[in-house]
């Protein structure tokens, strides 16, 4: 249905906003594409955050309550590895600003969303994760193997 690199796994995404309509509009286009998750706030992303491994975060900016920003960092702060997206239906420029300074988001969107553009734009955030992970992995390979051969050492200089 949309163009992207084929891939094995599909990207865990949670989509935050307060209108149940666009929450279900966003699962009903996007559920074959990724494993989306949808909340209405904060406290319910949370509840999938802590939960569930997401991948992708793509919140809403006006919502009563916390502002998509804030949730935005809030997330960033205690859920690092999660990619985040600002969505907005606004032309709100310092809620953007706030966005990308605060929760470091890697994509802006507005709504109307482009499915071909949030597509694009979450499987790209879904490689940054992949290529994050797996130098995680590499990182800590290469101190095991440091471990081994200080261990190593130690024990030749011993004998």
């Amino acid at each position: 249905m949309f163009d992207h690199p084929p891939q094995l796994e599909r990207p865990t995404v949670l989509f935050v906003d307060d209108d149940a309509p666009n929450r279900q509009a966003f699962a009903a286009a996007f559920g074959r594409e990724f494993h989306v998750y949808t909340a209405s706030g904060l406290e319910e992303a949370w509840s999938f955050l802590s939960t569930d491994r997401i991948d992708v975060l793509i919140s809403d900016q006006r919502m009563p309550g916390t502002p998509g920003h804030e949730i935005l960092k809030l997330v960033r702060e205690r859920f690092p590895r999660v990619r985040r997206m600002l969505m907005t239906g606004y032309a709100d420029m310092q809620a953007v600003v706030n966005a990308v300074n605060q929760g470091g988001i890697s994509h802006y969107m507005a709504k109307p969303w482009d499915p071909h553009e949030l597509v694009r734009a979450v499987h790209q955030a879904y490689a940054e994760v992949k290529a994050e992970d797996e130098r995680n992995v590499r990182t800590e390979q290469l101190i095991e193997a440091n471990r081994q051969l200080e261990f190593a050492l130690r024990q030749r200089l011993l004998s």
